[in-house]
This record gives structure tokens, C-alpha cells and sequence, in this order.
């Protein structure tokens, strides 16, 4: 007798543990026709069914919730509508318009806390709605056929995530938008301005239509968007997305694009030609055209400036630093395809690269001064003839050189393509040629 009444209680135990591991509070948000919805109690989740509590949802839709103990039955009603949702039955009945129907839930109502819950699908079809969910950022949103979706913002949140906007934007110098666009309802499409606030002109405008995700990420349309051509002032970047109700969501940031550090628009020159006896430009840093043989097809293009002259030309640093490697570039080195190179470190987070030499007259450590000569113009790695690649780093981002360097007056391009940009350089600084 004893030992069945010790079974009878283990068994009374398990079952309570059941009861209580069977439901798990989630961190989800609920909009309802474009509001959010509070909940005193829940979401739960039940069986990988998201469940929300019945009178909450009521009240976001303006019905009344009457609870009929005898049958352990919530009574749903307003107007003409009315609905019979009873514990632990899935079965529903739906009364619209004197038309009686039934719903089946996928998980049947139960009571928790001495609410009535229901799966948020289930709330959905009672009200002839239809449900979105993403959960990228755990948002469940709702609209009801009766809604005429006149919102100014969308019923469910949409959010940038791992976004850093711009501050200060250096010309010649990339800017990278990242982060991610998140929507519980499919995104339709995204659009991006940058507006100079002194003219009101819109420098940038690019959009990237029929996304059909609820997830976007900013980087998908960079790659259009080019800070370093933006004019010297003050901007506005707004990104607007719109979801597939047409409900809008706007970002507006405000930065400034100004000239590299110690330049101005009468001398803009902070940096030496690292080619004296060359000034033929036969790539430049990449420009708006993915075809442009600059870019060979590449999102990121070409990130220096190839500058061509005999073998063994004196290469010279732009100015004073310190020699932080060199040698031939590998795997090793992460320096695959340079063939010679050096890289200097000026300090502050600024750098410069010189690649494919045919000699190198420096040593790593070594202090060199702007001038001094620091190796020879080669064809060394993945080279089609003699020339340097030369780049520009700051605090890791690639920067184009032509807004940084001393220009020298023979200084021309080979490829027709590259001559608007090459002009449109100039012209930015206020150097007439």
C-alpha cells in the first residue's frame, strides 16, 4: 500500500513537470493593425506554437471577452461577430454576419495564469486575418481583413540592426553601410538618398526593388553608392523602406563630407607622388561602373591607383613613417598576388602599400622621411608589366589616393573610362588643368 501510494505521488510529480516544461514565456513582440499589442501575461510558446492570451488580443481588436465557467468557455463577441473558444477544445465555432463556421487549432485553448490562450494563427483566422513572422527579430504582426491599413508607420516594427551611421565622411575615402533591415512582413523595397542640405540636390539616389524577404542587408546596395564622390558639405542619408502593404519606415542621418586631414581647397596635398619620374595612370581606384576595367566585375573594384614607368623607377615615400613590412607577398603574409611590396605606417591609423617592385631598399622597422627612396617599379606577383600598385589605408579602410596625393602636372589616364573620374577628382580639390 505504501509503496503504490510513493508511485501514485512520483507519478503526480512527473506529471506537474510535464504541465510545467510544456509551456515557455517568449520574447516576442505583437503588432495588431499597426499597434503593438501588451499582454499581461505571455506569449507562450506550447509545442513550437506561439500562443497568446484571447482577451488581450480582444481588446486590440475592440471585441468583448465574457468568460462562461459552467462550460470553460471564453465568449467573443461585437457587432455582429462572435466566437465560443473552449478550454482544451480545438474545434471553434465562428459566428459572422449570422454565417456559423468552424476553425480547428493547430494546438487546442488552454488556461495559464487564468487566461485563455490560443495560437496567434488561430486568432488570425477567427478574424479572417493573416499572420506575418520573422524571426530575425521576433516579431508576430496580425491584419484583419477589415483593416484598411491606413497607418503612417508599419504594424509591425521595422528595425536596422548592427547599423553605425556616418559622422564625417573624408573625400576619397569609402564609406560602407552595413547592418540589417529587419521586417516581420516581406520587404518590398529599400531606397537610399544622400541630399546636400545647403542646395537640396540629391547627390545619391538608388533603390533595390522586389526584395520578398523579411531581412535585408544594407551591403547588397553599397555597392551603387559612392561617399567618396560625394561634394565637400553638409548631407542627409535617408533610408526609407517599404513593406508589401506599403507601410514606410524612414532613417534619416546627418554627416559631413570634408577634404583629407591638413588639405584645403588651395592646397590639398598632404602626400608625394610615389612615382617622380611617372605620371601615367593606367587604373585608378574604382569607379561607378561595374564594367569599368577598374572594377573587372568586382563589387569592390579596384581599391589603388596602378601608376606605370620602366623597371626599376625610383619609388619614394609620400611621407614620413615607418616600414611595417615588406618582402614578397604570400599566403603567409596575406599578401597573395603583390609580388614585392612595402607597407608603411605614418601613424594615426594611416598607411600606405607600394606592390609589385622589382626592388625593395628598405627594411622592415627602418624610419624612412617623404622622398627618400624605398624601392624600384616592377612586375612582380599578379602583374601584366612594369607599374606600382599603389594604396591607402585609413584605420583599415582603402581610401583613393587621388584626393591625398601630390598631382604632378603630367599626371594623364590611359583608359578613356577612367578621365571623368580622374577630372572629377581634380575638381573636387580645385586644381584647374
Amino acid at each position: 500500500m505504501k509503496k503504490s501510494a510513493f508511485i501514485l505521488v512520483l507519478l503526480i510529480i512527473f506529471q506537474s513537470m510535464l504541465s510545467f516544461s510544456a509551456f515557455a514565456e517568449t520574447p516576442i513582440s505583437v503588432y495588431c493593425n499597426g499597434s503593438a499589442v501588451s499582454f499581461e501575461y505571455g506569449p507562450y510558446t506550447i509545442n513550437g506554437t506561439t500562443m497568446i492570451s484571447l482577451k488581450d488580443m480582444g481588446q486590440a481588436l475592440g471585441f468583448n471577452c465574457v468568460w462562461d465557467e459552467p462550460n470553460k468557455t471564453v465568449i467573443v463577441g461585437g457587432g455582429t461577430f462572435a466566437a465560443w473558444v473552449q478550454i482544451n477544445n480545438p474545434v471553434i465555432p465562428v459566428s459572422k454576419n449570422g454565417v456559423l463556421t468552424y476553425h480547428t487549432a493547430s494546438v487546442a485553448p488552454c488556461m495559464i495564469n487564468g487566461r485563455t490562450f490560443v495560437p496567434v494563427r488561430t486568432v488570425a483566422d477567427i478574424y479572417d486575418g493573416t499572420v506575418y513572422w520573422n524571426s530575425a527579430c521576433s516579431t508576430v504582426g496580425i491584419v484583419t481583413s477589415s483593416y484598411d491599413g491606413s497607418y503612417q508607420s508599419p504594424y509591425t516594427r521595422i528595425i536596422i540592426d548592427g547599423f553605425t551611421p556616418p559622422q564625417t565622411v573624408v573625400m576619397g575615402r569609402p564609406y560602407v553601410l552595413s547592418g540589417t533591415i529587419h521586417s516581420a512582413v516581406h520587404l518590398n523595397r529599400v531606397n537610399v538618398k544622400i541630399i546636400d542640405n545647403a542646395t537640396g540636390i540629391t547627390e545619391i539616389n538608388e533603390t533595390d526593388f522586389d526584395i520578398q524577404s523579411c531581412s535585408y542587408m544594407l551591403s547588397n546596395i553599397d555597392s551603387r553608392i559612392t561617399f567618396g564622390k560625394l561634394s565637400k558639405g553638409s548631407k542627409t542619408l535617408k533610408i526609407t523602406c517599404v513593406d508589401a502593404h506599403e507601410g514606410r519606415a524612414e532613417f534619416d542621418y546627418s554627416f559631413s563630407v570634408s577634404f583629407p586631414q591638413g588639405a584645403t581647397v588651395n592646397s590639398p596635398v598632404y602626400m608625394l607622388w610615389p612615382v617622380p619620374s611617372s605620371g601615367l595612370i593606367t587604373t585608378i581606384f574604382w569607379c561607378d561602373n561595374p564594367f569599368c576595367h577598374s572594377n573587372a566585375g568586382r563589387v569592390n573594384g579596384h581599391a589603388a591607383i596602378d601608376i606605370a614607368a620602366s623597371e626599376d623607377a625610383s619609388v619614394i615615400a609620400v611621407m614620413d613613417g615607418v616600414v611595417e613590412d615588406q618582402g614578397f607577398g604570400s599566403y603567409e603574409n596575406s599578401q597573395t598576388g603583390y609580388g614585392n611590396f612595402i607597407r608603411i605606417d605614418h601613424g594615426n591609423g594611416l598607411k600606405t602599400q607600394y606592390s609589385h617592385l622589382y626592388s625593395i631598399k628598405v627594411t622592415t622597422g627602418q624610419q624612412v622621411k617623404a622622398g627618400d627612396i624605398i624601392g624600384g617599379v616592377g612586375n612582380t606577383g599578379n602583374s601584366t608589366g612594369n607599374h606600382l600598385d599603389f594604396y591607402i589605408s585609413q584605420d583599415g579602410v582603402r581610401c583613393d589616393p587621388l584626393y591625398y596625393l601630390d598631382i604632378p602636372a603630367n599626371a594623364r589616364c590611359v583608359e578613356s573610362c577612367d578621365v571623368p573620374f580622374f577630372k572629377a577628382a581634380l575638381a573636387a580639390r580645385g586644381i584647374q588643368r
